[in-house]
């Protein structure tokens, strides 16, 4: 399962309860310092940055608190890292949370997925008519 670092901070029970109940999973955190994938969205639609991104990370240590939670637990910090600890997690006996710090500026267009928010039509904000003319122009190039 992949879950960002806002959603883990909202939704991380289930860690607790799959160790109690020997239901194992494998949890990669990706940690980018609050709901980057929000603030992309929200900047994408002219708005201005607004309470997504802490200042200076999370400031949570996630590893520690999954193994607080009785997940074996680790922190990595490539790619390569991450594979290993993967290899380790399936090999693990109970559930797994690996988290991996991220930059929340950065996405990515792979698999062609589009996430359709509708910009809003009338503002004030030269940012938001200039984010509904791309919105516009997208539609028109996806047949809608």
């Amino acid at each position: 399962m992949l879950v960002g670092d806002g959603s883990y901070r909202m939704m991380n029970s289930e860690i607790a309860t799959s160790v109690q109940l020997g239901l194992k999973l494998i949890i990669v955190v990706v940690d980018n310092g609050g709901f980057g994938c929000i603030d992309r969205l929200q900047r994408s639609a002219g708005g201005a940055a607004f309470n997504n991104l802490f200042s200076n990370g999370s400031g949570v240590d996630f590893a520690a608190h999954a193994a607080s939670l009785g997940a074996f637990a680790s922190k990595v910090s490539s790619i390569g890292d991450l594979e290993a600890a993967l290899a380790a997690a399936r090999d693990a006996p109970h559930t797994a949370v690996i988290v991996i710090e991220t930059d929340p500026a950065l996405s990515t267009a792979a698999g062609g997925a589009w996430w359709d928010v509708a910009i809003a039509a009338v503002s004030d904000r030269p940012e938001v008519v200039d984010a509904r003319r791309v919105y516009d122009a997208a539609l028109a190039t996806r047949g809608v």
